[in-house]
């Protein structure tokens, strides 16, 4: 099977690269590409591609800006030199987020996340259904909706992923969320699992059971077991498991944890 993609940036080095560089993968092919917003959304909506590699800065509006106005929404890949865009990016259900300059195995990985995506996306896929009815209110001005109501309690179960297999997992079981790059693992027991959210989302979705000891580390507070100080006003959190792994607390999260439990 073919995918068909558009390749949205407004300097056209870019956009060649990234033509060169799927033209070295057999089953994408580029169907058309935009240099600004206004021209996304209009070529978007008339070739209707598989896939977007979407810029963010560009001149006139933004990639969200792209998201937000299409009609027909693909698959998006951000490309961009500017880090603070990645959760955002996430948030409105993109697969993957590459930060220039990203080398050609970097690339690569982001089209088998792709593949995957595509693999895994069923007629009727609830999942990216639910996230394309919300996108607009999730993208548009203001702060995102939450995903769940502040404060809830966990859902009863969470799916997460190892290699092919599709787990179920109990919150109560997980130990930790952790950000990994781009992919956000939960370690539950002695294995580690994908999870196909954010943290931030899933500091949402989870409520007070679980705390953000540190940017890329959200704890099940049943599962600490020590706080050990660290340099400069840091701390580690202690875990409650075989190896009593530590998971850094950083001197911000450390003082709301110390409102919680105080020491």
């Amino acid at each position: 099977m073919t995918w068909r993609c558009v390749v949205v940036d407004d300097e056209q080095p870019a956009r060649e690269r990234l033509k060169r560089l799927l033209g070295a993968h057999d089953d994408f092919e580029v169907a058309g590409e935009a240099a600004d917003p206004a021209a996304a959304i209009e070529t978007i909506d008339s070739l209707r591609p598989d896939l977007c590699f979407l810029d963010v800065r560009m001149p006139g509006g933004d990639g969200f800006d792209v998201v937000r106005g299409v009609k027909h929404l693909p698959r998006v890949v951000f490309t961009t030199a500017y880090d603070e865009y990645a959760v955002k990016a996430f948030d409105v259900n993109s697969i993957d987020y590459l930060l220039k300059p990203f080398t050609k195995k970097r690339f690569a990985e982001a089209l088998d996340r792709v593949r995957r995506a595509f693999a895994s996306a069923e007629p009727g896929d609830e999942k990216l259904l639910q996230a394309i009815e919300e996108l607009k209110g999730r993208v548009g001005d203001g702060e995102p909706r939450p995903a769940t109501p502040v404060g809830a309690g966990p859902p009863a179960r969470l799916t997460a992923k190892r290699g092919s297999k599709i787990l179920v997992l109990s919150p109560a079981e997980i130990l930790w969320f952790e950000a990994d790059e781009t992919l956000v693992f939960a370690r539950a027991g002695s294995g580690r699992f994908l999870v196909e959210r954010t943290l931030a989302d899933l500091e949402t979705l989870m409520g007070p059971t679980f705390f953000r000891a540190h940017r890329r580390y959200l704890v099940n507070l049943a599962f600490i077991r020590e706080i050990l100080p660290g340099d400069a006003g840091t701390y580690e959190v202690v875990m409650k498991n075989e190896e009593r792994s530590r998971v850094p607390l950083s001197r911000r999260q450390a003082r709301k944890l110390k409102e919680l439990i105080p020491w």
